[in-house]
């Protein structure tokens, strides 16, 4: 009997039972921060190269309207930097035009143009703008709208860039 308890245990995988417990909570520490440091390591550059690949858009100018084609308090909409990214044109004086990203920094409804009191408008919420600087004038929006770079060339209006909101 007590050979084929011998030939058993050299036959077994190695599995000890007092040393089951080793994984306690030091090692379990361990062992996840080093697997969080992994994961860490490997999104770095795809983080890096979707800031570049923002970067880039922002710099394509692109046309939005005639200068004769707005009148002094009307707006337009048009889509800048990419085609989902939607953006009003306000034309504030005979020769003034500011430009905003129209998603509101609150939840991202639409915002639009309100000339009777010459504000930028969030209906979800009553989230207003003021249509100078895309500041935050009542509501909830926690930041300012960004603005959009504008070019003036043979009086045609080009968006070139984005500034992001302060917070």
């Amino acid at each position: 009997m007590k050979k084929i308890e011998e030939f058993l245990r050299k036959l077994s995988f190695n599995i000890r039972r007092d040393r089951e417990l080793d994984l306690n909570r030091r090692g379990f520490i361990a062992s996840t921060l080093s697997l969080m440091g992994v994961f860490f390591v490997s999104a770095t550059p795809l983080a890096v190269l979707s800031k570049n690949r923002k970067e880039e858009s922002h710099d394509r100018e692109v046309f939005i309207i005639d200068e004769k084609d707005i009148e002094v308090g009307e707006s337009v909409t048009f889509h800048y930097p990419e085609d989902n990214d939607p953006a009003i044109l306000v034309r504030i004086s005979e020769k003034e035009y500011r430009a905003y990203n129209s998603k509101c920094t609150h939840l991202m409804c639409p915002v639009y143009w309100e000339k009777d009191t010459g504000k930028l408008t969030c209906p979800c919420h009553n989230g207003f703008f003021n249509v100078e600087d895309g500041s935050v004038l009542a509501g909830p929006p926690p930041r300012a709208l960004p603005s959009i770079k504008l070019k003036h060339k043979n009086k045609k209006i080009y968006a070139v860039g984005i500034t992001q909101a302060q917070h």
